[in-house]
């Protein structure tokens, strides 16, 4: 007597249906797979193919990416034109100039200014007079020889500020390193460190040291940042002119500072001085080319929103990777075939998405987890096929 009911002939089910194997043996089967797909994911990342997907995901969101509002950040850029008229297009610039322009910005009050300029040269240490304006002031510490790719190592020879003056009152003066990280395959800048390593041990960057003294009388906001030495991602605004930032060319700081500092724009704020004469000092980002200077602005502002994301360790990355491994599987077990794939569509992209943020606080490594999620995928349909329409043919074959 056969169990068939007429009600699933009509239905044109089939009567025999294969029974679904356990979880754990469905788990035990998925295993091999699941391992041969994180050797290939380590292998695609150790490669760079992973990081080319990433990065190209990465710079187009960096393009879309709205520009804030209003920046704390606001910049004096030496111009061809300052170059000449104030400096007389001299290298190193005029020490007795640019305690004059620094003068006129403190007069306005900022918070901070950070002193993009090189003057490790002898004659700052007689010719500048440095005086207490009343902003803290960063200056950039130059290096002897900056590497290629500018990642900080041991052998960094950092050089003094203003000339090696003694007596510079570290209350009120600071200084960081200006070395950014380009990638090496397109040697676009995309990220920074907060301390570099030197043969004097390890130092803040040029943006970190803007940042902790900016954040001096905030310390829950300062606690939020610990030092570093990985490397984080810059979080480029998408205007690549910086129209949510003031800008002032160095004549117009003299011209307007005689107003101030009743009538001052920059007020509280961070003001970084630099130059862009003699087009020095560029950069290729992912929203184009721009000053070192711009650069600096966007890693100042991205420390002020939280700081760059750093790589996550391995151990939690492989505690993810299998929590999203056993949510696929799992989906497949609780449904039939149609159903779990119709689910998929939006399980593996949601997952990818979530587990790329939980990891490294953004979705431009959510490739990484898709790939998994994908051949698990693929694994799954092989596995129905093979224990569904392989008894099938074989039944029909020796039925015949």
């Amino acid at each position: 007597m056969t169990s068939e009911t007429p009600n699933a002939r009509n239905r044109g089910e089939d009567p025999h249906p294969p029974l679904r194997p356990a979880l754990s043996k469905r788990l035990l089967r998925a295993l091999p797979v699941l391992v041969l797909l994180l050797i290939l994911t380590w292998i695609f990342a150790r490669t760079g193919v992973l990081h080319k997907l990433e990065t190209t995901v990465t710079d187009a969101e960096m393009r879309l990416n709205p520009p804030p509002v209003d920046s704390t950040v606001a910049i004096v850029n030496i111009t061809d034109d300052d170059y000449q008229a104030l400096f007389n297009g001299t290298s190193p610039l005029d020490p007795v100039q640019l305690q004059k322009l620094l003068a006129d910005i403190a007069n306005g009050e900022p918070a901070v200014i950070g002193v993009d300029v090189d003057t490790s040269a002898p004659k700052f240490s007689t010719q500048f007079k440095l005086a207490n304006w009343g902003p803290r002031i960063v200056w950039e510490r130059d290096v002897r020889q900056v590497p290629e790719e500018a990642t900080g190592h041991q052998d960094l020879e950092p050089l003094d500020i203003l000339g090696g003056q003694k007596d510079i009152d570290p209350a009120r003066n600071s200084a960081g390193l200006p070395l950014l990280i380009d990638d090496a395959d397109d040697k676009v800048t995309r990220r920074y460190r907060r301390l570099i390593a030197t043969n004097v041990g390890q130092l803040p960057s040029f943006p970190w040291a803007i940042t902790k003294a900016y954040l001096h009388d905030k310390p829950a906001e300062r606690a939020q940042l610990e030092e570093s030495s990985e490397d984080l991602l810059i979080h480029y605004s998408g205007d690549r002119h910086g129209s949510h930032r003031l800008h002032f060319s160095a004549e117009k700081v003299e011209e307007l500072s005689q107003h101030w500092p009743s009538a001052s724009p920059i007020r509280g704020r961070i003001v970084l001085l630099g130059g862009s004469y003699l087009g020095q000092d560029r950069h290729d980002t992912p929203i184009g080319q721009i000053t070192g200077l711009e650069v600096m602005a966007n890693v100042v502002e991205t420390e002020l929103a939280g700081g760059g994301y750093k790589s996550p360790g391995r151990g939690f990355l492989f505690l993810l990777e299998l929590f999203e491994a056993f949510g696929l599987i799992l989906l497949f077990h609780i449904f039939r075939l149609r159903q779990a794939l119709v689910w998929s569509i939006v399980f593996v992209p949601m997952v990818a998405v979530l587990c790329s943020k939980l990891a490294y606080g953004n979705i431009h490594h959510f490739l990484q987890f898709a790939l998994i999620l994908l051949g698990l995928l693929v694994f799954e349909l092989y596995e129905h096929f093979r224990r569904t329409t392989v008894p099938q043919i074989y039944h029909d074959i020796a039925s015949d």
